[in-house]
C-alpha cells in the first residue's frame, strides 16, 4: 500500500515497520508538509494517490464527509483511534499489522474512512 502519514503518526519506528512489510510510506517531514492544515494533508495524499493514515479521527471523519458531499475523491483514510491508555491503544507494530490486514482484505477504501482498530490482529 502507498500511504502518507499525518503529523500525529509521523514516527521513524512506524515508518520502518510499515516499510519492512512492503508498504511505501511518505512522511510529512520529508515532503515539507509537517504542520500543515488537515485539509492540506488530505489534498497532498489525494494528489499523490496515497492513502492517508492518522490518529486525528474527528477532523478527518469530518473532512471525508465534506469531500464526499463536494464529490471530491481521495485514496482513502486509515484512522487509528486512541484513548491515551497504553493497555488499549494500538502499538506501532499492531498498526502496521492492521494495515496489512486491510490490504489483504482487498476491500475498496478509496474515498472512505477505515477504522484500523477493527483490523487489529489478536
Amino acid at each position: 500500500m502507498r500511504m502518507y502519514l499525518d503529523d500525529d503518526l509521523d514516527s521513524n519506528l512506524l515508518i520502518s515497520l510499515l516499510r519492512n512489510l512492503g508498504h511505501e510510506v511518505v512522511s510529512p517531514r520529508v515532503v515539507g508538509t509537517r504542520g500543515a492544515r488537515d485539509e492540506d494533508h488530505l489534498r497532498y495524499a489525494a494528489d499523490n494517490d496515497l492513502v492517508l493514515m492518522t490518529a486525528n479521527a474527528g477532523d478527518f471523519v469530518q473532512l471525508n464527509r465534506k469531500w464526499t458531499d463536494d464529490h471530491i475523491g481521495h485514496s482513502g483514510i486509515l484512522i487509528v483511534y486512541r484513548e491515551n491508555n497504553p493497555a488499549r491503544d494500538m502499538s506501532f507494530q499492531e498498526i502496521a499489522q492492521a494495515v496489512g490486514a486491510v490490504e489483504e482484505s482487498r476491500i475498496p477504501i478509496a474515498s472512505t474512512c477505515q477504522n484500523l482498530n477493527f483490523w487489529r490482529r489478536t
